[in-house]
């Protein structure tokens, strides 16, 4: 009985040593095979880069030019890719990008497809850096797809802003969800003037990420045409839509008539509250002044702060937050009149 266990113990253990070995020869030659596959790469990107220089500097075709196997694709998608985030010139990055398409819009297709995440993820970024615009309905495609990661949607999204297709607007108003509002953001601000414009008429319809997004951008352009956008929607909705109105006009720095805003310094939200000290730190208009003083007085630390921040934006604001020091019998407003005194000059 003894012998058997002994006997089943030792050949339990010679199969598990077995396949140990049989799992590090795997990652031994998979390593090994991994390395000369990058030296490879390596040595065809030492050939390939004079020549693709040659043909984006000055048109010059290599009868050199077989990118016949991966290897070869993948030095000539690192040689392309590197160029692409040094040029500038107009001529040769259209150059480029005609050499891209020649040579490689199969095998960017096929990196679309493959089963490998990184592959694809890989395939979506090279695709934006070579600006490779005839890619664009399969890029479409993976923005729609119902399987797709949400990196991958993020960046097919990204992709389709920075070409300007037509139908964004309609993807971010159904396609949107998941997204975030900086993720949204960081995709609207690639649109241009009309494409824009086309989001704000559908502002009502969007979801509230998207809502915040578009009145983020709106204040990130700093463009006056958005201001009765972005006034509209402050008079118009509550809680952080509202909010949100508020910062855009903080960047703008303009508002058609304080009256309306003037309210928020009473909010028992102590967010309105910082934001009416932001939009009148912004408008440094003088008559604001006492306002931003009792908000420097505020109950929360945030208002308070902001309003410090603000009022060191005006000409005497130093001025004015050494009067507190000296006066105040708020020991908070005090501190904090004497932390923005000490941090310098803002506006």
């Amino acid at each position: 009985m003894l012998k058997n266990e002994i006997y089943i113990l030792g050949l339990s253990a010679a199969v598990i040593s077995g396949l140990l070995l049989l799992i590090l020869m795997y990652l031994v030659i998979r390593k090994w095979l991994e390395h000369r596959k990058r030296r490879k790469i390596n040595e065809c990107i030492e050939t390939l880069s004079p020549l693709i220089f040659a043909y984006i500097a000055e048109g010059e075709t290599s009868r050199h030019f077989h990118l016949d196997n991966d290897i070869k694709k993948k030095a000539a998608e690192e040689v392309l890719s590197k160029f692409a985030a040094n040029l500038t010139g107009e001529e040769e990055t259209r150059k480029l990008r005609e050499f891209a398409d020649r040579n490689l819009r199969n095998y960017f297709q096929r990196q679309l497809k493959s089963r490998r995440w990184s592959i694809r993820m890989n395939a979506l970024y090279n695709i934006e850096d070579l600006h490779f615009i005839q890619l664009q309905p399969q890029v479409l495609e993976a923005a729609i797809e119902e399987r797709i990661s949400h990196d991958e949607r993020v960046q097919s999204l990204r992709i389709l802003a920075a070409f300007q297709f037509e139908g964004i607007t309609d993807l971010l108003l159904y396609n949107s969800e998941n997204l975030s509002d900086g993720e949204l953001r960081n995709i609207i601000l690639r649109l241009n003037e009309n494409l824009f414009s086309l989001l704000i008429t559908d502002f009502h319809r969007a979801v509230n990420q998207l809502k915040y997004a578009i009145i983020d951008a709106a204040g990130i352009r700093k463009e006056l045409r958005y201001l009765h956008f972005i006034e509209s929607v402050y008079a118009s909705y509550d809680g952080e839509t509202r909010l949100r109105a508020v910062k855009a006009l903080s960047s703008l720095g303009v508002v058609k008539d304080i009256t309306p805003y003037l309210k928020l310094r009473h909010s028992e939200d102590w967010k309105e509250r910082m934001m009416a000290a932001k939009l009148f730190g912004s408008l440094k208009e003088r008559k604001l002044m006492p306002h931003l003083l009792d908000l420097l007085h505020d109950r929360s630390w945030w208002v308070r702060s902001q309003a410090g921040q603000s009022i060191m934006m005006f000409p005497d604001g130093k001025e004015e937050l050494q009067i507190v020091l000296d006066t105040s019998n708020d020991s908070y407003a005090r501190d904090m009149a004497w932390e923005w005194m000490n941090k310098g000059e803002f506006g």
